[in-house]
Formats: structure tokens, C-alpha cells, sequence
């Protein structure tokens, strides 16, 4: 039941993922072209600036300066009262007051605008988000899925209760042979199951064996995929978003260097985010790996002592029968070998 239950799990991840990838492509998230607050005060505390709060009703022509709006606060900088306000971007304003404004932020004063404030709300740019990454954050998003469910749900069917329990290698180490009171919740208990009581091959018990150590492995391949394809789709936004930053760029005359840096930040983000995804995808991978081969070769020395328990032709002179009866069962013949 709990293999049937992860099969139809990978099953539907993939139709969810390639579903919503298909959908989401035809509305991408609108970049955010607004300028956080918060950053203009950082930028005046690097310039040595340290504004003052000031009561906004001791300057009411400040604070009723833009009808509709309130001030975010108002401030004394260098003896000089200033307003600072945050407008829609397609805010259309025409002020008897001075003012300097950046994207959403505007600066109102009575008196003239330190140069110094005037630099430090000009040199502000819109924060980088997820945003920008235009059209390859589904990719990229479906990366992250597919990282995230694989690599959870790996851990949790590895786990070692059901691949190769505690009880079984108690019993290959004590050379016990296993008796009919084990269940098939585990790769190893069905090994011994069709061992004992399908009377398999050797081939046919190394045969399934494998296809054991097969399911285990499922969907560790789309890992790799990740670790391969994130840097990959990086890489391609990167190049994109460098074409667009030179298709921008003037024919002749001064270059714009604001828009420069900021179109070369947002191509890099790609990269990135897609190195970002990579990397602990290659950590876990790397583990689940190691644990793989760990409970593969487990499975491995659990067919070889059944094979050699079960073999008629040639049984080790080591190899003893016994007998025990339990209370209300039928006798169960054992095998069991010195440890």
C-alpha cells in the first residue's frame, strides 16, 4: 500500500508541476519598480546624515502638501524641514514647494534641498526580488518542487524500517534463518519471502533483488536533473537579461551607468537563484546516494546467505537444522549457523 501510495504521489507532482508551469506562463509577476523607505534612511545613516522626526502637525504646509496623501514623517535634516511622502509610481504632481523625488519617494521642503540628501535619495534603486526573474522563476520554481518532494520523500522511503530492519541483520549475524511471523513491510522481508516461500531460482531471487534495489532508487534521476538543469536555466537568464541591458544602451553618447549596474544585477539574479537551487540539491543527492549504496549491498549479502542457506545441492557443513515449536503453531523448520 505505501509503495502504491508514493507511486501515485510521483505521479501527481509531475502533472502539477508541468500543469502550473503552462498556466503561470501566461501571467508573469509584475517587477517592482518601487523603492523601500527604509533605504533611503540607510543611505543618509552612510552619508553621516542623521534625520530629526519632527511632529507633523508643527509644519502643516508640509503635511497637507499633496492633497489625499499623508506624509510618512517629517523630518529636520542640517536645520532644514523636509517631508517625505510615498506616491503610485504614476503619480502625476506639479508642487509649489521644492522637492527631489526617486521612483515612488518624494522629498518636499520650504527651503532648499541639501545637496547631500539630494545624492543619497537619488543613488537608491528598487531592491531585487523574485520578480525579476521574469519568465524563468517557473522554471526555476519547478526546480525547487521537484528538489524539495524528491529529496523528502527519498529520506522517508530509505528509511531503514523499510529497507533492511534491525531484526533482519540481528538475524544474518546470528545466522538465524528468519521464521513465518515476519511481515512484508520491508525490501528485505519480501527477499525473504520469495526465498521461502515461492521456492525462487537463484537467478530469479538476485532478479528481484534488483528490482528492489530498483525501486529504491526511483526518482533519484530527477535530482540530477536539477543539479544539471538549475545552472543551466541561470545561465540562459543571464543571457537574456544581458541582451536586453545592450539592445537599451544608446547607440552613441554617455551611458546611462545607473541603468547599467542595475540591468546587470537583475541578469546575474538568475544565475544565482539557479546556483542557489543546485547546490544543497547536489548535497542531498550526494547523501541519498550514499545511503542507496548503503542498503543496496545490505540487500546484496541478505540474497547471498539466502542463496547459500536455501541451497539443496550443497548445504555448508556449518549450516545445522533445528526445530521449534511455539505454543499454538505449527512446527517451523529453522536453519541457523554459528555467528
Amino acid at each position: 500500500m505505501f509503495r502504491e501510495w508514493v507511486g501515485e504521489t510521483n505521479r501527481f507532482l509531475a502533472v502539477f508541476i508541468v500543469t502550473g508551469t503552462l498556466f503561470l506562463s501566461g501571467c508573469l509577476p509584475e517587477k517592482s519598480e518601487s523603492i523601500e523607505p527604509k533605504a533611503f534612511f540607510e543611505e543618509l545613516n552612510q552619508a553621516g546624515i542623521d534625520p530629526q522626526n519632527l511632529d507633523p502637525e508643527s509644519s502643516l504646509t508640509l503635511t497637507n502638501a499633496i492633497k489625499g496623501y499623508y506624509p510618512l514623517g517629517v523630518y529636520v535634516i542640517k536645520g532644514i524641514e523636509l517631508a517625505l511622502f510615498d506616491l503610485p509610481l504614476d503619480y502625476n504632481v506639479t508642487f509649489d514647494l521644492n522637492y527631489i523625488s526617486n521612483k515612488n519617494l518624494y522629498l518636499l521642503s520650504q527651503q532648499p534641498i541639501p545637496s547631500e540628501v539630494t545624492q543619497a535619495l537619488n543613488s537608491l534603486s528598487p531592491s531585487l526580488g523574485y520578480e525579476q526573474l521574469g519568465i524563468f522563476v517557473y522554471p526555476l520554481g519547478a526546480c525547487l518542487l521537484i528538489s524539495i518532494f524528491i529529496t523528502l520523500e527519498r529520506l522517508f522511503s530509505l528509511r531503514r524500517g523499510v529497507t533492511f530492519p534491525r531484526k533482519v541483520e540481528k538475524a544474518l549475524l546470528s545466522g538465524e534463518f528468519p521464521n513465518k511471523k515476519w511481515k512484508q513491510g520491508s525490501a528485505a522481508e519480501r527477499i525473504v519471502h520469495v526465498a521461502i516461500h515461492e521456492k525462487a531460482s537463484e537467478d530469479t531471487l538476485r532478479a528481484y533483488a534488483k528490482l528492489e534495489v530498483s525501486a529504491m532508487e526511483r526518482g533519484m534521476f530527477l535530482l540530477e536533473v536539477v543539479v544539471a538543469g538549475a545552472p543551466l536555466i541561470g545561465l540562459l537568464g543571464t543571457v537574456t537579461g544581458l541582451v536586453e541591458v545592450f539592445s537599451q544602451m544608446p547607440a552613441g553618447g554617455t551611458v546611462d551607468k545607473s541603468l547599467f549596474s542595475q540591468g546587470i544585477s537583475l541578469a546575474l539574479l538568475t544565475t544565482m537563484v539557479g546556483l542557489a537551487i543546485a547546490l544543497p540539491t547536489l548535497l542531498f543527492n550526494s547523501y541519498l546516494q550514499r545511503v542507496l549504496d548503503k542498503r543496496a549491498s545490505a540487500l546484496e549479502w541478505l540474497t547471498a546467505r539466502l542463496i547459500e542457506a536455501t541451497d539443496k545441492k550443497g548445504i555448508p557443513p556449518e549450516v545445522i537444522r533445528c526445530a521449534f515449536v511455539l505454543p499454538g503453531e505449527e512446527v517451523l523448520d529453522w536453519m541457523s549457523s554459528p555467528s
